[in-house]
């Protein structure tokens, strides 16, 4: 009877090990992402090496909030794509856009279908701590309160943070929009314009923290 119990916790103490398995990270395009291959064990750890040294801080980062299930973030994918396409494939410019999700319920196969669906030309990255059950470390670093978001920063300082452009000035009220932010930004700097900081309300789906 001994033995029995011993083989059965052995076999316990098997699979708790397999379920206990750590989640690695890998540091791609100035983002920590989830990779069985990663050289991070902690999404800390990741983050402090993945930051870029103040001499290759991108001039310009465009960091963009998603979340797939979101109709007004899926809605945006336009301008966001439209914006990457002008500035950085048509103009050449060497801007950084990265956009994360914060939602617990995104997955690797569902951001993958999001960027096949809405052609969405960067790199999005899940940003949940699902072992604290807590958002990640883009997310309360940026403190994003719906998605979609966007915050630009130019030389490593915040020069706008809010909506993309004003198509949605309230949840299920559409018009033609008038401003496009992340395009009359991006387009000032080319232009060597100066750019103070301001920031809009912008609507979406809330987060939750």
């Amino acid at each position: 009877m001994r033995r029995f119990t011993i083989f059965i916790f052995l076999i316990l103490l098997f699979f708790s090990c397999e379920q206990a398995e750590e989640t690695r990270y890998a540091c791609e395009s100035c983002c920590c992402v989830e990779s069985d291959s990663g050289l991070f064990s902690s999404l800390e750890e990741c983050w402090d090496a993945c930051l870029p040294e103040p001499s290759t801080i991108p001039e310009v980062m465009v960091t963009v909030f998603l979340y797939e299930n979101c109709p007004i973030a899926q809605y945006m994918c336009g301008p966001l794509r439209d914006a990457y396409r002008y500035f950085c494939d048509t103009l050449n410019q060497d801007f950084v856009f990265r956009g994360f999700s914060p939602n617990s319920f995104s997955t690797n196969s569902s951001i993958a279908d999001f960027i096949i669906d809405y052609d969405i030309p960067f790199n999005i990255s899940i940003d949940y701590n699902h072992n604290a059950n807590i958002p990640g470390l883009y997310t309360q670093n940026y403190l994003p309160s719906v998605t979609p978001e966007i915050f630009i920063e130019i030389n490593g300082e915040l020069v706008y943070k809010g909506m993309i452009d004003n198509s949605y000035q309230e949840l299920g009220e559409w018009s033609p929009p008038t401003q496009n932010f992340l395009s009359n930004i991006l387009t000032d700097f080319i232009n060597q314009e100066e750019i103070v900081y301001f920031e809009t309300d912008a609507v979406g789906c809330l987060i939750n923290y």
